[in-house]
């Protein structure tokens, strides 16, 4: 069978460095689910850190090395390409990967800083017949899958009401939570919101989404309490709750009565989000299928483009003292930055 090339952008944390993190299963990195996965090799790598990009190519061993990930695409054959640098050079480095001649391009979230080059994005991928996809991991997680199908089933009835409780940002780590709401419910309609941290670049928030088929959904964007993740999906007939723990804890009730979660089956422990490993090996087992059989990620450009939308809505609803915004949404260019345009990481390998 085919082995698909790769080529990986940033070579700084989710793409490799998450290794050293020993309370961390592995792989849990970019870099290391191609390695582990016996369809993908990494052949090359760009980062503007020498000490990074040297440690990624010994780590990996890859000896196709660029400080210029310009110059990587022109140069090397490449079947995937993986962005794993922060939002702000997303749009330049996926539209240059798609008119490289690549296959498929697996990307970091938040997909871009606004609406208009998020649409860029997906429309370059989609002219040149590229794959896209964005790294929303819980997509990819058994069992939160498995929260999906009870509830399209009705198992809890008909979903009426979800809460989110969170601490993180918006748009580097609220946007999966955001993505997971659309993944369970659907798309919005409209929302407001407010934000926590005004100062920051990437501040939290609390508000309101409504969802197209009624779904009314809380989010409180709370400092600490542990409250990093917090789902509370309410039907008709019970309620399904995700708890933030390591790993998390996935409970069912319908009336008053708890019933048992089904376990993870034998073979997906791997991808279980939160049990010390990391979804992303599933992640690129999907991609690589997609191109064997020309089918699209559980996690396309537009479900990343529909995240960023639901983030960006927080800060437009502030922008207009805190009204109502409707989706789509007018404002495109409104923008989250998450990082400063000169920022560079820090992150080095031990």
């Amino acid at each position: 069978m085919k082995v698909y090339t790769v080529g990986v952008i940033g070579c700084g944390r989710i793409a490799s460095l998450l290794e050293q993190e020993t309370h961390r299963g592995n792989p849990n990195t970019h870099g290391g689910c191609y390695d582990y996965y016996h369809r993908t090799r990494i052949v090359a790598a760009a980062d503007m850190s020498d000490q990074r990009r040297q440690a990624f190519g010994v780590r990996w061993g890859v000896s196709g090395l660029y400080k210029d990930w310009q110059e990587m695409l022109d140069v090397e054959d490449l079947d995937i390409v993986s962005v794993c640098t922060y939002p702000i050079p997303h749009r330049d480095m996926v539209v240059a990967a798609a008119q490289s001649g690549v296959k498929a391009i697996f990307c970091e979230k938040a997909m871009a800083v606004n609406l208009s080059q998020a649409d860029e994005m997906i429309d370059i991928c989609q002219k040149n017949n590229v794959k896209l996809s964005i790294n929303h991991g819980r997509r990819w997680d058994w069992q939160y899958r498995k929260v999906k199908e009870l509830i399209d089933q009705e198992y809890i009835g008909v979903l009426q009401s979800m809460t989110l409780h969170f601490s993180a940002g918006l748009a580097n780590n609220g946007t999966h939570y955001f993505d997971m709401l659309r993944f369970f419910a659907g798309d919005v309609q409209w929302a407001f919101g407010c934000l926590v941290g005004k100062g920051s670049l990437d501040p939290q928030g609390s508000g309101y989404f409504h969802f197209q088929n009624d779904v009314q959904c809380i989010v409180n964007g709370a400092y600490g309490g542990g409250a990093q993740n917090l789902f509370e999906l309410i039907g008709s007939k019970g309620q399904i709750v995700v708890t933030n723990t390591r790993p998390p804890q996935f409970k069912v009730y319908v009336g008053n009565k708890e019933e048992l979660f089904p376990n993870v089956p034998e073979g997906w422990e791997i991808n279980t989000f939160g049990s010390g490993r990391c979804v992303i090996p599933l992640s690129v087992e999907e991609i690589v299928n997609g191109l064997d059989l020309n089918q699209d990620s559980i996690s396309t450009g537009h479900d990343g483009r529909a995240a960023l939308e639901m983030v960006l809505s927080f800060h437009e609803s502030e922008r207009l003292g805190n009204g109502r915004v409707d989706f789509p949404m007018e404002n495109r260019d409104i923008r989250v930055l998450v990082r400063n345009e000169d920022f560079i990481s820090s992150a080095v390998p031990e």
